[in-house]
Order: structure tokens, then sequence, then C-alpha cells
């Protein structure tokens, strides 16, 4: 019975708008589709073009992944020849079994390989955040390799106790940043048994809980006092409080987005933009506060594609996305350096650090008795449950306002 092999898209889109290349195989009328690991957006991808040209040229790594897909490819085609040579029966299931023999038991082989596809698909604070959490597993583990046999719960329990210990070389970790490193293991995870690999997930026996944690915020009265600083016009610290309080006004938007919009962004009374962390849309309503942050910084000579706070605009032009990550941790930095002076002038007794807007954006909308939904769409979750979890670490005042009115008589 003939055997063929085709490549064509998954039908479903990935969060990153990208989608996985599958190698159809086809027997007779029965066929299965293996992930090649592969992931490009749709309008890259031609199902019908020559041998090696599935990619278009339109992505900039079009040469290297029509080199892998022919790689898996010959792969298969290597992988029948086998099953012939040994005169077994050309089934599917053989042939799978087949392919499926030339995986590596290597987990942290196997990681690098996800690394190196997600330079094309993810965001490089992405990569940044991958890469840091294969680089605390690989000082646990020494010059040892680590084998997908050997991920098991009691090795991921091991694993735990040592992040959180003395013995790492940058001292221990909280339990929520331990729990980071362990769900970036199970992302690995989750990835290989996506693409077919027969392995036991050992996630199906350990749940991984982020611990409660006390989110600092601040009230109205000290957003009030931030509003009421004289400080000197186009001073560092003036730059820097427009900064965050534009970000406040714009319900938290983080540093990463303030620092990247453009006038492009603002059309009328309303922000739209696409956020840094999740790639996906978001729009806002412009506050009359927000909008004479604004004004500020509007020029004759402000194009659509100028940067409107001036974080970015020393960045040259030809910066690639690692010189411009880069550069933006700089200035977060230094940002965050300058709030502190900040806090001082303004006698603020709560650390101030730029994300602390977010916090305080969302805890000011739920004393004021708006909807979890509502706060939800305001901070662009994806979905309310993670706004739950957000709101978890503002529970002790609730409570204690709930005992004060409870017990009011």
């Amino acid at each position: 019975m003939n055997t063929s092999f085709k490549l064509e898209l998954n039908n479903k889109p990935k969060k990153d708008k990208t989608t996985d290349i599958f190698l159809r195989v086809t027997q007779g009328r029965k066929l299965k589709r293996i992930s090649t690991g592969i992931s490009v957006f749709e309008k890259d991808f031609n199902k019908n073009a020559e041998y090696g040209k599935w990619v278009r040229r339109t992505n900039p790594d079009y040469r290297r992944l029509n080199e892998c897909l022919k790689k898996e490819i010959k792969n298969a085609e290597e992988a029948l020849g086998r099953i012939e040579d040994k005169r077994k029966v050309v089934s599917l299931d053989n042939l799978i079994s087949e392919l499926q023999g030339q995986f590596s038991e290597s987990f942290i082989e196997f990681y690098e390989e996800k690394l190196n596809q997600y330079k094309n698909t993810k965001s490089i604070s992405y990569n940044k955040h991958m890469e840091s959490k294969l680089n605390n597993l690989k000082e646990y583990l020494g010059k040892k390799d680590l084998m997908f046999s050997e991920l098991d719960v009691s090795f991921l329990n091991k694993y735990h106790s040592f992040l959180m210990s003395k013995e790492r070389k940058k001292g221990p970790l909280n339990s929520n940043s331990a729990a980071s490193n362990l769900k970036a293991i199970r992302t690995i995870v989750y990835n290989a048994i996506d693409e077919g690999v027969d392995i036991k997930n050992p996630f199906d026996k350990i749940k991984l809980k982020d611990s409660k944690v006390n989110r600092k915020k601040l009230s109205i009265e000290n957003i009030t006092k931030l509003e009421s600083l004289n400080l000197e016009k186009n001073s560092v610290l003036w730059h820097t409080l427009n900064y965050f309080l534009f970000s406040f006004y714009v319900a938290g938007t983080r540093i990463s987005d303030i620092a990247n919009m453009k006038w492009k962004n603002i059309k009328g009374n309303r922000l739209s933009f696409i956020m840094e962390k999740t790639d996906e849309g978001h729009t806002i309503h412009l506050l009359p506060k927000a909008l004479n942050i604004l004004n500020y910084y509007k020029t004759e000579n402000c194009g659509s594609e100028t940067y409107v706070f001036p974080i970015l605009r020393d960045l040259p032009t030809d910066a690639d996305e690692l010189m411009t990550f880069k550069f933006l941790e700089c200035k977060k930095a230094k940002i965050n350096r300058d709030l502190k002076r900040i806090q001082k002038i303004a006698g603020i007794d709560v650390n101030i650090h730029f994300h602390i807007s977010r916090h305080s954006f969302a805890d000011i909308m739920r004393t004021k008795k708006i909807s979890i939904y509502d706060i939800s769409k305001l901070l662009g979750h994806s979905d309310i449950k993670i706004t739950e979890r957000y709101f978890r670490g503002f529970d002790n005042l609730t409570s204690d306002e709930a005992l004060l009115s409870g017990l009011d008589f």
C-alpha cells in the first residue's frame, strides 16, 4: 500500500497567531499528522509549493525553516525504508513508532530545541524568561543530562526544594518564583506531548499553585500627592512622574507599552495598541488628565511613527529586537530609581515602582465597586480568572472592611 508524506498547517492558530506545520502521513484512506515543531503565520505557508519552498520569502527565516521541513520529510522517508528493509508490514502505527524512535530522550536537548523555535514565534521577553529557567535547571543538574524518563514527581519535588534553598548561587527563590520554574518545565513537557512524543506527564500528579502575594498599591490620597508635586518642567523626575501618572490614568498600562507607544496609537480620545506581554490588541478611553499629559509631548514635528514619550527616542534606528530589549531594561531600572526619589519628595511610605500603577488602578477601581468583569477588560486580561488571582493580594483590606461592617451594631 502506497505511503505519502505532505506538509500542511494545523487548523487552529496558536495564541501568537502562528500555526503549527504538520507532516501528514497518508496510507490508503488512513492518515496521521505529526507536528514538525515549526510554526509560521498562515500567509507565509504554501502547502502546494514546489518541494523545499513551502515557507514563503515573506518569512525572514524561510531558508532555514524550509531546510528543517525537508529534513522532516527525509526522516520520514528513511523510517519507511527501514521498515521495508526489515520486511515488516508498513502500517501507520509501525511508521509512527519508527519515526518516534528517532526522538532524543534528553529533556535538556528538547528544551534547547524549543528555545530555538521560540525565537521565530515568541517575544524576546518570553524567550529570556524561558532561557533563565533552563539555566536554573542546568545549575541544579551540574554536568548531568536530564532524560524524560527521569522527569517524575520525585525529581520535581527535589528541584523545587533546591530552588528555595541556600544552595542556589543567587540565593533562594520565593515560592512563586520557584513555581514559575516548574511551570516552564511543564510548558516544555506539554510541547513534547503536543508533538506526539510518548512520555509520561508528571504534572498529572502535581499541582502548581501560586502563593498569595501581598500586592503593594497606592491609595487615592497617594495619587493626589503625586499629582500635586511641582517638579521642574522637562526635568528627569518631571518626565518620570508623567510616565507613571499616564500609566495610572490608562488602567495601569505596563512600562513596556508606555515606552513603545507612538502617536499612531492615539486617535482622538482613544488609545489603541498591541500589548507587548500578550500580543493582544487593547483599547482604552483617554481621560482628560491623560490627554493633558499627552499635550506636553505633542509637537508639530510628531509623526505617526514618533514615540509619544522620550523613553526610546535615543534608541538607534537600526536596533534589532535584542538591542531594543536590553535598552528598555536599562530604562526601566532608571525609571524605577527615579520613582523612589519622587516617593521621598511626595512623602509617601509605600515603595513605588512602575508596576504599582497597575496594582493601584485595579484596587481603586475595586474599592469603587466597579465590576470585576469591567476591571478585567480595562486591565487587558484574557480571562476573568486572571483578574480574580490578581485580586488575591488585595483581600486583607476588603476582609477588614467586611468585618468592621458586619460588627457595626
